[in-house]
């Protein structure tokens, strides 16, 4: 994990925010294990580097490169891209309670065009994390009722339990 300190530290301009972000990374990470099950996530791995490099006016690729190879232990089967207009993803960012996101304190207008800035980081990210694993991206429309994306979810879940065979 000392690739992700590695990353925060020379990602410029130098932030201790930055670092903060790395740690919590590094914690998650810690908390999450393979096993034998299908794992399903949402962007959260790949959210929490595009949170370290967001608000970066340069960083290595190089560096980038080898956090992307160290969380492949982690990559889970189905990576989720929630498809959201930004207007929608700002007004729902807005309506949480408790949040901590450098975001909390903007007004909806400044959101949207931080959000229109880092939006292409964020999808660059989440197919680097894919490619560099065995990941798969399952791209989700956020305006479609919850319902319809649900059954979508619960599909691809029956369907990989239809593929596995149970030896006796």
């Amino acid at each position: 994990m000392g690739h992700i300190f590695a990353l925060s530290l020379t990602t410029r301009p130098f932030d201790l925010k930055r670092l903060t972000r790395a740690f919590n990374l590094v914690l998650f990470l810690r908390h999450y294990e393979h096993r034998d099950l299908m794992i399903l996530l949402d962007q959260g791995i790949v959210q929490k580097v595009w949170s370290i490099l967001a608000d970066s006016a340069h960083h290595s690729r190089q560096r980038l490169d080898r956090v992307m190879l160290s969380l492949l232990p982690f990559a889970p089967d189905w990576v989720v891209w929630l498809d959201t207009p930004l207007d929608a993803a700002a007004r729902r960012l807005g309506a949480r309670v408790g949040g901590n996101s450098r975001y909390d304190t903007l007004q909806l207008d400044e959101v949207l065009q931080q959000f229109a800035i880092r939006q292409t980081l964020l999808r660059k990210l989440t197919e680097q994390f894919c490619n560099a694993g065995s990941a798969r991206l399952l791209e989700i429309d956020g305006t479609q009722p919850a319902e319809a994306n649900a059954a979508r979810i619960s599909a691809l879940f029956k369907e990989q339990n239809s593929q596995v065979s149970v030896l006796p």
